[in-house]
């Protein structure tokens, strides 16, 4: 049976001692409830004193009811001081060596010490008692390998050396935060063992309701659920390990609903699409001008005409261009250092669009194959926390902000991703098929089409550059203007020296 433990947690993170008073004695008491700081922002320090002054509680009610002068309960500085002098009862408690479990506790016989004696076990052990192997004739039932008391703290550090060389430098540090507000919350030392879905639950509601250091208001419930998705990771990685049992505590406890989700878009909180004038904008020679970057020019050329992630764009090696049959293409792989993909679907071959090619694209790969160049861009850093785009990202948001182009919503986005959203709707109307546009863009197809992701054979460069007359960009874009300031900026003169444009 579950012990009640009469704990709250205030928002600054200490705990009270709360419990009702029975309603046939409140006019004893005088209240009919008793709320007790317990001074503490330890989860396990805070049961224990808990747990003691329920007990001290429960004799003062009995005593009450048998018309006895009760035993007024210790004051919780008592408690503490009782904790610090080392004057709290102690028990002798029997472990079985193959489970790690109790077997067996000794009190001094009396029913109050029992009760105390189970009470301060529902503490220790907090997670239910396992099932003792059930060994067969002749067979000894093998030691577990779960490790009893493993702390959170070494818990990460355990993560950490194991998969933290594998992840995303972006990826990496949103998971070092949540691990790290993750401890600070329930402690360095908690057992991971006895992280319950109710402490995870607190950690949760503290997210969305307290004012982190700094900030001017809690996390958004959406940002909260990507947090605690981190945080859950941990736990999947000890349950591999066979470092705890049972259902992961921490994921799913913020979730965000479809209706919410659809809320959110419908509030504008999405990427959105360039209209033509700021397309116009953007793209005419005189503003181009401004970004001094040849990162930044070349790559929202390139994303306008492939409608490819910025960071396809920025991990691009000269040696994924090449040519099919008559066509120049560029393989987005993973072949190379540095270059990492969302999804399988993302692995693809894309044609270069022929005003890609008028702008001097294949020159410029040309040029730096026969200086000996690698990747596309020399100069610009692909190893960034935010992402290997994220010096293309940083400087088209400035050119953004000097031509004063904004999202069209409050809560909406504008960015690299907006001239993928752009290229997308621009080719959806065309008449060709939905396919054929998402082998171009590398989107996934759907789980349920089986024609498509069972018995179909990937798009050719041929049949994926009948998309160009899709992107009519060259109605309205001066290509020889364009062309100009994309050559006055030479790759192989500038190898080797960085970029200290602003933009």
């Amino acid at each position: 049976m579950r012990i009640a433990h009469h704990l709250l947690r205030s928002r600054s993170g200490i705990y009270h001692f709360r419990i009702k008073v029975p309603a046939d004695l409140h006019a004893a008491v005088g209240r009919s409830i008793v709320k007790i700081s317990l001074r503490t922002a330890d989860h396990r320090a805070a049961q224990a004193y808990s747990c003691a002054l329920s007990l001290h509680y429960a004799q003062a009610f009995a005593a009450l009811r048998g018309v006895a002068v009760p035993k007024l309960p210790p004051s919780i500085e008592a408690l503490r001081k009782g904790a610090d002098d080392g004057q709290l009862q102690r028990y002798e408690i029997d472990i079985d060596p193959l489970t790690l479990r109790p077997t067996k506790v000794r009190t001094d016989g009396t029913p109050e010490d029992h009760l105390a004696a189970l009470q301060t076990l529902g503490v220790v052990f907090a997670q239910a008692l396992p099932q003792r192997p059930m060994a067969t004739a002749g067979q000894v039932p093998p030691v577990p390998v779960k490790t009893a008391g493993l702390s959170l703290a070494d818990a990460i550090r355990l993560y950490e050396e194991a998969e933290a060389p594998s992840l995303k430098p972006n990826t990496w540090s949103q998971r070092t935060r949540a691990f790290e507000s993750l401890k600070t919350f329930l402690g360095p030392n908690t057992p991971v063992a006895s992280i319950s879905r109710e402490m995870a639950g607190d950690w949760a509601h503290e997210l969305i309701t307290r004012v982190p250091a700094g900030k001017k208001k809690p996390m958004t419930k959406r940002t909260a659920g990507n947090c605690v998705s981190h945080a859950a990771q941990l736990f999947v990685f000890l349950s591999r390990r066979g470092k705890v049992e049972g259902a992961n505590p921490v994921k799913g406890v913020v979730v965000l609903s479809k209706k919410e989700k659809d809320a959110r878009r419908h509030a504008g909180f999405k990427w959105e699409p360039f209209g033509l004038e700021a397309l116009k904008a953007i793209y005419t020679p005189a503003n181009l001008e401004r970004i001094r970057g040849e990162h930044v020019r070349w790559g929202i050329v390139l994303a306008l005409y492939t409608g490819a992630r910025v960071g396809e764009i920025a991990q691009l090696y000269v040696r994924d261009f090449f040519m099919e049959g008559t066509l120049p293409c560029v393989r987005l792989t993973t072949d190379s250092d540095g270059q990492s993909l969302k999804t399988e679907a993302s692995h693809r071959i894309v044609p270069l669009h022929p005003d890609l090619v008028a702008l001097g694209l294949w020159e410029r790969v040309e040029a730096l194959r026969a200086a000996g160049a690698e990747r596309l861009f020399p100069d610009m850093r692909i190893d960034s926390k935010a992402g290997s785009g994220n010096a293309i990202s940083k400087g088209f948001g400035y050119y953004l902000k000097q031509l004063a182009i904004k999202p069209q919503r409050a809560n909406g986005r504008l960015g690299v991703h907006s001239l993928r959203k752009t290229v997308i709707q621009s080719l959806q109307a065309s008449q060709l098929s939905g396919e054929r546009r998402r082998a171009f863009v590398g989107h996934e197809r759907g789980d349920a089409d089986v024609h498509e992701a069972d018995y179909m054979r990937p798009w050719s460069a041929e049949e994926l550059a009948s998309l160009f007359p899709g992107l009519k960009w060259a109605e309205w874009l001066d290509l020889a203007g364009v062309r100009k300031l994309l050559r006055n900026t030479s790759p192989v003169s500038r190898r080797g020296a960085r970029s200290k444009s602003a933009v």
